[in-house]
């Protein structure tokens, strides 16, 4: 069920950025020049390419970039593994739709049209750009929900009943932290039963979980820029050890979950390599994010 799927994903690790690419478009002394060292990268050129006509801006074209490469390369791994496999696959890529959902929802709140939302989606992982769009123009942020939970990505249960509380004043901060709670339960659905590799991808929910709550109190206690410091330690020190302990599991669902880790860094990695280019990061700061990459 796993080999030929992990025997994909074993090809693609092959293709991350190493460490020491990392840090050399850390050094890069422009957004331009920054992007003409990625597209030397097998797996960026093809990327660059498709997005080059649709952004001039250096920085731009280099953050669009990112976005669109996180979508094509977590999107691709489903196909690659039948069920039961498919569905452990999805609970690992499903927090790059949550995360293009709420983006979603937020532009929605902020009054943005629905076509220009439309025109400017990435897609995530199992929602490709066109189902995006799709429920960016649906009449209600209701509407929306429900489309959501239609397309059996969530619970549909859960996601009528958010729509309910929506219909009767349920505030942004609370939409959002039912949008994780639905995509949460989106995701233990999927990863029911005793197959060991079930169990695997049970422990990394329940460790992202276990990250949120230690943010979350850490925000209450010390305030917001103790949490996002801690939020970013955590985030890369579990992707990492996830990265390096899929190599060990390659006939199991933890070579995905290593290289959807492995993926993810790379992007936090990148973000932080362009941020001392155009935004002036400091060594100390941008070495932080700079340390073995665990690919």
């Amino acid at each position: 069920m796993y080999d030929y799927g992990n025997a994909r994903v074993a090809a693609l690790r092959g293709r991350l950025l190493a460490p020491a690419e990392l840090r050399r478009l850390a050094e890069a002394d422009s957004a331009a020049a920054f992007l003409a060292l990625l597209e030397r990268a097998e797996d960026w050129r093809p990327i660059l390419r498709e997005v080059a006509p649709l952004v001039v801006e250096p920085q731009g074209a280099v953050e669009a970039s990112i976005e669109r490469h996180r979508s094509a390369r977590l999107g691709a791994l489903v196909r690659f593994y039948p069920p039961p496999a498919r569905e452990l696959v999805e609970a690992l890529v499903l927090p790059l739709d949550r995360e293009r959902v709420i983006a979603l929802v937020r532009r929605r709140l902020a009054g943005e049209a629905p076509e220009t939302i439309g025109a400017t989606i990435v897609g995530g992982a199992l929602l490709d750009a066109t189902a995006l769009g799709a429920l960016a123009r649906s009449p209600t942020l209701a509407g929306l929900l429900r489309a959501l939970g239609r397309a059996g990505l969530v619970p549909r249960s859960e996601a009528v009943s958010i729509a309910r509380d929506l219909d009767h004043g349920l505030g942004r901060p609370a939409l959002e932290a039912r949008l994780v709670e639905l995509f949460d339960h989106g995701r233990e659905v999927r990863a029911v039963g005793r197959d060991p590799n079930a169990g695997t991808v049970r422990a990394i929910l329940a460790r992202e979980r276990a990250e949120r709550r230690a943010v979350a109190d850490e925000l209450l206690a010390e305030g917001p820029g103790a949490a996002a410091l801690l939020e970013r330690a955590l985030t890369l020190a579990r992707l990492d050890k996830l990265a390096r302990s899929g190599r060990r599991d390659p006939l199991g669902i933890g070579s995905v979950a290593g290289y959807v880790a492995a993926v993810e860094a790379q992007a936090i990695r990148l973000r932080a390599s362009l941020a001392r280019v155009v935004a002036g990061w400091g060594h100390e700061l941008v070495g932080f994010y700079l340390g073995p990459a665990g690919t």
